[in-house]
């Protein structure tokens, strides 16, 4: 997941007569960078300035510096599950490249910038189980932490341990709940915190540690995605979340799901099951499976992917999401929320 983190709006915007020398000690530093070139979506417009961190005590060091000097930036992972704008960043973007890990027993202790595909690989070569959903994921731990990402059924929330963030000068350590996880949700998304380590509590192996069968699982996990996410266009990920049946507001989306559907019907009884009507089953129930704005389109495989058919810009897929919402809420009463960072 592309973790996003912005200071935008404390401090002002930047500061033209910075010294980009002084930058060049936390990283590779690249001046009016597109960041089409660092999201999954390949959307973006120029950074005025983007900073490549492959260390986190540099990361730490820069934050504290840009703080200093009360300069705005932004925070990226690997750019996925989010929508940059045309308009591009007015400030510093930080694209958090940090790779180091260490296994420690049944915990995995990983730096944000870690990929998750290749943090799922190494817990199923280590004998630890509990993380195999994440071979498919784009995106890095930071990221996933910071989105509460998830994958078929399971979600990072569940081997959360401890988080590592940078806030207000100093490195901080949270525990599970101070996190405050919640569905694609965390106490991250709404502060100014940044993430830069996690530990991931997962489980041994007890069966036999060279068994093949978290790697089949694994296997079975890409397969599934291969066969009905699109594949061969640059996408983002899920563009909505999927729209939850617990609870007080759940119960008005249940009656609305049985008033518009058959109750016997398989695809109904699935959400009523797992208390979650799928959004892209919504999308294309509202006959918006195909549909484009310019280069935008929703996918013809999955409703809840949009498409860079090759040149799209942010406000195409902004235009298509106010189109799809609409569609939605007028067929079904149902308001679809993002799940994707728009900045």
């Amino acid at each position: 997941m592309g973790e996003y983190t912005s200071n935008e709006g404390f401090f002002k915007g930047w500061n033209n007569s910075m010294d980009i020398k002084s930058l060049k000690p936390f990283g590779q530093v690249k001046l009016n960078e597109p960041l089409a070139k660092h999201t999954t979506f390949k959307i973006g417009g120029p950074a005025d300035c983007l900073v490549i961190v492959e260390d986190t005590d540099k990361l730490v060091g820069l934050l504290k510096y840009l703080d200093g000097e009360g300069t705005s930036y932004m925070i990226i992972g690997g750019g996925s599950n989010m929508l940059a704008s045309d308009e591009g960043f007015q400030g510093v973007v930080i694209k958090v490249h940090s790779s180091k890990f260490i296994v420690q027993g049944d915990t995995l202790i990983v730096d944000a910038g870690c990929i998750i595909v290749v943090m799922a690989q190494e817990s199923i070569k280590a004998g630890l189980i509990g993380f195999e959903w994440g071979v498919g994921v784009p995106g890095t731990i930071g990221g996933a932490v910071r989105g509460n990402a998830g994958a078929m059924g399971g979600e990072i929330k569940d081997v959360v341990e401890k988080v590592e963030i940078y806030r207000d000068g100093e490195v901080v350590t949270l525990n599970h709940q101070q996190c405050h996880f919640g569905y694609r949700d965390s106490m991250f998304k709404h502060s100014r915190s940044v993430i830069i380590r996690a530990y991931l509590r997962l489980q041994k192996n007890t069966k036999n540690t060279k068994t093949l069968e978290p790697m089949k699982k694994a296997l079975e996990y890409l397969q599934y995605r291969s066969k009905t996410q699109p594949q061969g266009w640059a996408n983002t990920g899920c563009i909505f979340k999927n729209v939850d049946l617990e609870g007080k507001p759940g119960e008005a989306q249940r009656l609305r799901l049985l008033q518009h559907f058959d109750a016997k019907d398989e695809k109904v009884q699935e959400f009523l099951r797992k208390e979650k009507i799928s959004a892209g089953w919504l999308v294309e129930q509202a006959g918006m499976r195909g549909v484009r704005v310019g280069q935008a389109q929703v996918s013809e495989r999955h409703g809840n992917f949009i498409v860079n058919l090759g040149g799209a810009r942010a406000q195409d897929v902004q235009s298509l999401i106010a189109r799809i919402k609409d569609k939605v809420y007028d067929r079904f009463g149902i308001k679809l929320e993002e799940e994707i960072q728009i900045i």
